[in-house]
C-alpha cells in the first residue's frame, strides 16, 4: 500500500514538471529565434510556452496549496496595533514618502532598518509563541457566586528558545454563555519561561450562575520584542467547568419546615452535642467530658451528659414542572434549585443520608463522593420541564416536595412551593 501511494503521488507530480520544464525550454528557443530575427518562430514558442505554464498554475499549484498548512491565516485574528506600534508605522510612512521624494541614501538607510524590523519582529514572535502547551487544573466543587481558584500550568517545549511577555485569557470571550463569569476576561501574564520550564499561576474567579462552561481553548499573545504589535496563537484545549448551584442559607427554610434538619434531639441521655445533665463523675468516664467550671464551684469532679440524637431518614422531592415560565416564575425556579443543592449539601456536611427523586432523575446520597457529585451535577444542568414528571403517590415518607403551585400537593406530605420563596 505505502509503495502504491508513492508511485501514484510521483504520477501526479511528473506530467506537471514535464510541462513545466518543456515551457522553461520553449521560452528559450523564442528568446534565441528572438535573437535570430524570427519573429513569427518566436512568437509562435511563446504561445506555446504560456499555454504548458498556464497548465502547470492549473494542475500543480492548488494542489501544492491544499498541502500547505495555513495556520498563519487563522492566527492573524491576534493580530492587533499597539500605540507604540501606530506611532511606528506612522513614522515609516513619512520617511517612505521623504525617501521617494529626496532619493537621499541616508533616509534609505534608514528605511531600509525600519523595514527590517517588522520582518525582524514577526519572525521573533512567532518564535516565541512556538511549542508552548497549557493544562488547566479545575477545583472540584465549584458553586455560583463563590470565588474558585484554577492552576494555570503554561510549558515550553521548546529546547534552547525561551518564551517572552506572554498573556494568557480564555477563548470563549464573547459568547453567551461566558457573559456570568470573569474566568474567560482575566488575562494571566507570563513575563518570562525559560526553555523546557513549567511556570505555573493561579486564577481566581467567580461564576455568576449554575450550568456547565465549555472551556474551547485559550488565546496566548505577546508584544515581543519591540512592543509594536499584538501577536498570537490559538493553544487547543477541550472540556467543561460544571458549576454547582448558589449554597443559601437555609434558616427561613427550617423555620417554616423545622422537621427538615434529618436530626431529632431527645430529652434523654445520648451522644449528641447538645447539653444534657452535668451529674458527679463516676470510674469509667472520660476525662474530656469533665466540666471544669462545675467542678471548681463544688470542689468535686462533674462531668457533662448529653442528649440523645437520633437521625431520621429523609428524602427530597423536586417537581421540575413549571406551569408558567415566565421571567419572575424562571428566578423562583432557580432559587428552588439552589435550596435543593443547600438542602443537599447541609446533609452531607452533617453525614445524613438522603435520597432524591425528581422524575427524571434520583439518586440515594450516602457517603460516597461519586453519587453526591452527581446529584450536584444533575442540579447544575436541570432545567424546567413542560410537564409532570413526578408521581408523588408513591412517595417515600419522611420527606419534603418542593414543587411550583399546589399542582402536587398532598395531605400529611411536607410541601414548599418554591414560586413563594
Amino acid at each position: 500500500m505505502p509503495t502504491w501511494v508513492n508511485v501514484k503521488s510521483i504520477k501526479e507530480f511528473f506530467w506537471p514538471l514535464f510541462f513545466l520544464v518543456t515551457a522553461f525550454a520553449l521560452a528559450l528557443f523564442s528568446s534565441m529565434a528572438r535573437h535570430n530575427g524570427q519573429f513569427y518562430a518566436a512568437g509562435f514558442l511563446a504561445i506555446i510556452s504560456l499555454v504548458f505554464a498556464f497548465i502547470v498554475c492549473v494542475t500543480l499549484i492548488p494542489k501544492l496549496l491544499a498541502r500547505i498548512k495555513l495556520d498563519f491565516l487563522m492566527n492573524l485574528r491576534f493580530f492587533r496595533f499597539t500605540k507604540r506600534g501606530v506611532t511606528f508605522i506612522l513614522v515609516v510612512f513619512i520617511l517612505a514618502f521623504a525617501t521617494f521624494n529626496t532619493g537621499n541614501n541616508l533616509l534609505i538607510l534608514i528605511l531600509s532598518i525600519l523595514l527590517a524590523s517588522l520582518i525582524v519582529s514577526g519572525i521573533v514572535a512567532n518564535l516565541v509563541l512556538l511549542g508552548l502547551k497549557i493544562s488547566l487544573r479545575v477545583p472540584k466543587g465549584i458553586h455560583a457566586q463563590q470565588q474558585a481558584i484554577f492552576l494555570i500550568t503554561l510549558r515550553n517545549l521548546k529546547k534552547f528558545f525561551p518564551s517572552f511577555a506572554l498573556q494568557l485569557k480564555g477563548e470563549n470571550e464573547g459568547k453567551e454563555d461566558s457573559q456570568d463569569t470573569d474566568f474567560f476576561v482575566q488575562a494571566k501574564r507570563f513575563p518570562y519561561v525559560r526553555a523546557g520550564e513549567r511556570l505555573r499561576l493561579r486564577l481566581q474567579c467567580q461564576f455568576g450562575r449554575r450550568g456547565v462552561y465549555p472551556v474551547e481553548g485559550f488565546e496566548i499573545k505577546t508584544t515581543f520584542p519591540f512592543g509594536f504589535f499584538w501577536r498570537g496563537r490559538q493553544l487547543d484545549a477541550e472540556g467543561n467547568i460544571i458549576v454547582y448551584p448558589e449554597l443559601r442559607n437555609l434558616g427561613p427554610l427550617f423555620t417554616l419546615h423545622p422537621d427538615i434538619h434529618g436530626v431529632e434531639e431527645k430529652n434523654r441521655k445520648g451522644s449528641s452535642t447538645e447539653l444534657y445533665n452535668i451529674r458527679p463523675y463516676e470510674a469509667g468516664d472520660s476525662a474530656r467530658f469533665v466540666h471544669w467550671k462545675s467542678t471548681a464551684k463544688l470542689a468535686s469532679l462533674m462531668v457533662k451528659d448529653f442528649s440523645l440524637e437520633q437521625e431520621v431518614p429523609l428524602n427530597v422531592l423536586f417537581s421540575t414542572y413549571l406551569p408558567d415560565p415566565s421571567r419572575s416564575d424562571l428566578e423562583q425556579f432557580e432559587k428552588a434549585v439552589s435550596c435543593v443543592a443547600s438542602l443537599g449539601h447541609y446533609y452531607r456536611y452533617k453525614g445524613h443520608e438522603f435520597k432524591f427523586d425528581s422524575g427524571e432523575f434520583n439518586v440515594a446520597v450516602d457517603g460516597h463522593a461519586k453519587k453526591y457529585d452527581s446529584f450536584m451535577e444533575y442540579l447544575a444542568q436541570v432545567q424546567p420541564a413542560e410537564q409532570l414528571r413526578l408521581d408523588v403517590n408513591e412517595a417515600p415518607y419522611p420527606c419534603i416536595l418542593f414543587a411550583a403551585g399546589n399542582s402536587l400537593e398532598q395531605e400529611g406530605l411536607p410541601h414548599l412551593d418554591y414560586l413563594q420563596l
